[in-house]
Order: C-alpha cells, then sequence, then structure tokens
C-alpha cells in the first residue's frame, strides 16, 4: 500500500505537469519539494523505478528552477515525459485500482472549459445511463483519469491548459485491461487541429458547433459496438 504516493503525491505531480508549460520559480519550486517527498517514499517501500524517475525529473526541474535550462524547450518537454511516467508508475499503484474486467464500464469524463458545454453533455450522456464526471482543466481531468477510472473520455480539443496528447495517453495507459473510448470535440478547423488528430487517433471526433447530440450519437455508437464485441462487465 502507496500512501503518499498515491494519496498526496499523485495530486500534486498532475499540477506540477500542467505548471511544466511555465516553468517559473512558484511553478517550479512545489514540483521540487514533491519529487524530493516522493523519492523518499520510495526508496522506503523499495520502489528504485520510482525513486530514479523522481530524481531525475527532480534534477531537471532544479535547473529550470536556477535558469540553466530557462528557454529550452527540449528540457521542459524531457521533464514533462518524466513526469508522465512517474504519473503512470504511481496510478498503477493507485488506491482504486483499474478494473481488469474486458467490458465497458459506465462511466464517463467530460473535459471542457466551457461550462454551458459541459452541463449539456453531463445531462445528455447521464441520460444515457453513465456516471458523469466534468472538469474544467487539465489539472483536474489528469487526477480524475486515476480516482474515478472512466471508461469513456470526452475532451474538447483546445484549452488553455489543456495538452490532449498527453490526456489521452494517460487515459488509455490508465485503461490497460480494460476497453477505453476516446471522443474529441473541438469549435475551430485548421492545421493545428488536423495535427493534434493524428497525433491524438481518438475512436471518434464531432465538431463542437454540432451541438450536444451528435456528440451523444457518436460515443453511443462507438459504445455498443465495443459493447459487442465485448462480454459486459461485472455489475452492468
Amino acid at each position: 500500500m502507496i500512501s503518499y504516493l498515491c494519496e498526496t503525491g499523485l495530486r500534486q505531480v498532475t499540477q506540477s505537469l500542467v505548471a511544466l508549460y511555465r516553468p517559473t520559480p512558484d511553478a517550479t519550486g512545489p514540483l521540487i519539494d514533491a519529487l524530493r517527498l516522493i523519492a523518499q517514499d520510495a526508496t522506503q517501500l523499495d520502489r528504485p523505478d520510482i525513486k530514479r524517475a523522481a530524481e531525475q525529473a527532480e534534477d531537471t526541474a532544479r535547473e529550470l528552477l536556477l535558469g540553466a535550462a530557462d528557454g529550452h524547450a527540449t528540457c521542459v518537454r524531457g521533464l514533462m515525459e518524466l513526469g508522465q511516467v512517474l504519473l503512470l508508475a504511481l496510478g498503477a499503484e493507485a488506491a482504486h485500482p483499474v478494473e481488469k474486467a474486458e467490458g465497458l464500464v459506465r462511466r464517463l469524463l467530460v473535459v471542457d472549459d466551457s461550462r454551458v458545454a459541459a452541463v449539456a453533455l453531463s445531462r445528455a450522456f447521464t441520460l444515457q445511463g453513465f456516471l458523469v464526471r466534468s472538469v474544467a482543466t487539465m489539472v483536474d481531468a489528469l487526477a480524475e483519469l486515476t480516482i474515478f477510472q472512466p471508461s469513456v473520455l470526452v475532451s474538447d480539443v483546445h484549452m488553455p491548459d489543456l495538452d490532449v496528447g498527453v490526456l489521452s495517453r494517460v487515459f488509455r495507459a490508465l485503461s490497460r485491461g480494460r476497453s477505453s473510448l476516446v471522443v474529441l470535440v473541438s469549435g475551430t478547423t485548421g492545421v493545428e487541429l488536423d495535427t493534434r488528430l493524428a497525433e491524438v487517433k481518438p475512436d471518434g471526433f464531432v465538431a463542437k458547433t454540432s451541438g450536444t447530440k451528435p456528440v451523444v450519437e457518436c460515443v453511443m455508437r462507438l459504445w455498443e459496438k465495443r459493447q459487442g464485441a465485448s462480454p459486459a462487465a461485472p455489475g452492468e
């Protein structure tokens, strides 16, 4: 049982992942403290893999804080990748283990900073029998992937602090052993959107301008297709 790593460290690391886009002293200092505590806990728990990742991430974070890596995008990206690896390692040890059933569990996470859109989607999917949670930031989304363990992720592509590529990779990695669906929505078009979709390779995409109904129809179509291919999960 990992107490600090799962209950406190995980949330701090997810917050720090987002802070890496703006590596200021105020954003990076708490990351160094959190990683140091995680490394100490990992030593006591005989987890050299987590200890090593935490120490490497702490070293890079300190370089950012001291200005040695200021302006070096590759260094920031490297710290992000280390943080992501650590996040997945912690998720595997979470107090709420990922279910290993092959079928889909009716839990859906909506990630959208538009309250109107989030409320509309939440209500629509609740009527379809889903247990729904909605969040407006990447920090909360990453935390919910571990705590809530959704089978379906419905996310806006363009939000101020959102890296939908990282979010989707973490979601799929934490869904190992059970089916998962990623459906993206966007109110914009263009090369940036095409690049994002090519990177994420979602199960479905719906233009946000189409409204709530097409999003629900897309998810339900994919859901029914997956359910037809897999046995129902316990409790369905």
